[in-house]
């Protein structure tokens, strides 16, 4: 976080890198030096919405790090909701794995080899399907107690500590309600260097594999019962946090939007949109859902004075504005 706020300190000192708006609004964006637009954090990875396990996956978002010589690194909020099960991450790095964990793989050594596997132990194991061309060769597993790396053996069946641990990912979790945590590994670890990309879904379940309707990629059903099977129809892809449909389907960046004196001003688009703002930390600090008429100014009241990210958005276009409101 202090990097965060050295780089907060060098935007505005670097004032010939930024436009002013005549009434005194500093619009961040692609003129600012790149050696500092490239450490401003990305637009934030939102989870699919759900909250059947009480919101702490679903309803959250996390931001990415991890260019240059950094390491991978995850900073994650729950949206202040209670953090009691397990977040399982499956990562797909191009190495051979597994398009789905089925009966083949049942790992009941631990309570996190028991989510990873989804084990039949407590007789909750079902079968978790990922999209096409997906294939799952590690995941990552945390809760307050614990969080590691795990890899995902491509062949043969997956018995009991035949999971393999690679390392611990650090995580800050200790505490359920504690709303935001961390946790980081290196890219030497997944078998790629920082400039790979890797592919991951999402799922949270309790440490008796009973599924929620709460993660990360398209396909997870609302109020699923943790018995049934799930079937993944899409995946989120970093860096970069920029989601892959199955279907093929295309997000366009065709949408202008601006904000100025307390509103938000959103064209291209004449639809239903998502609206959140977050702050230079990472905490969302609004969210709400806005039907966009065209050049119709939408009301949103900011904090003066400080760096926030307004994400905007519809069913296929997503734009993100860096604003220091005055």
């Amino acid at each position: 976080m202090e990097t965060i706020l050295k780089i907060y300190q060098q935007l505005l000192s670097q004032r010939n890198n930024i436009i002013l708006g005549n009434k005194g609004l500093i619009i961040l964006a692609l003129f600012i030096s790149s050696n500092i637009h490239s450490q401003i954090p990305p637009p934030p990875c939102e989870a699919n919405g759900n909250s059947g396990f009480g919101g702490a996956v679903g309803e959250g978002h996390f931001f990415f790090g991890g260019d240059g010589s950094n390491p991978i690194l995850f900073g994650m909020s729950t949206s202040s909701n209670e953090m009691n099960d397990i977040l399982v991450l499956y990562i797909d790095t191009g190495a051979p794995g597994h398009n789905e964990i089925g009966l083949t793989i049942d790992d009941n050594a631990d309570n996190y080899r028991i989510a990873i596997s989804n084990s039949n132990e407590y007789g909750n194991g079902n079968i978790i399907s990922f999209p096409p061309g997906f294939e799952a060769s590690y995941a990552v597993a945390i809760d307050v107690n614990f969080g590691g790396l795990w890899s995902i053996p491509n062949t043969g069946t997956v018995g009991a500590g035949e999971l393999n641990f690679i390392t611990s990912v650090n995580s800050t979790l200790i505490s359920s309600t504690q709303g935001f945590y961390q946790f980081d590994f290196n890219w030497e670890d997944l078998g790629l260097t920082v400039a790979d990309e890797f592919h991951f879904v999402g799922l949270y379940v309790s440490n008796t594999a009973c599924n929620s309707d709460e993660g990360y990629g398209d396909g997870l059903i609302i109020d699923a019962e943790c018995k049934d099977d799930i079937t993944f129809t899409g995946y989120i892809t970093l860096p970069g946090c920029s989601e892959t449909l199955s279907d093929s389907g295309f997000l366009s960046n065709n949408l202008n939007a601006y904000y100025f004196k307390d509103q938000l001003v959103v064209q291209g688009i004449n639809a239903l949109a998502t609206i959140s703002v977050f702050d230079i930390n990472g905490r969302r600090i609004y969210k709400n859902r806005h039907q966009i008429h065209e050049s119709v100014p939408i009301q949103l009241e900011l904090n003066k004075d400080e760096l926030q990210f307004i994400v905007i958005e519809s069913s296929n276009k997503k734009k993100v504005l860096k604003v220091i409101p005055k």
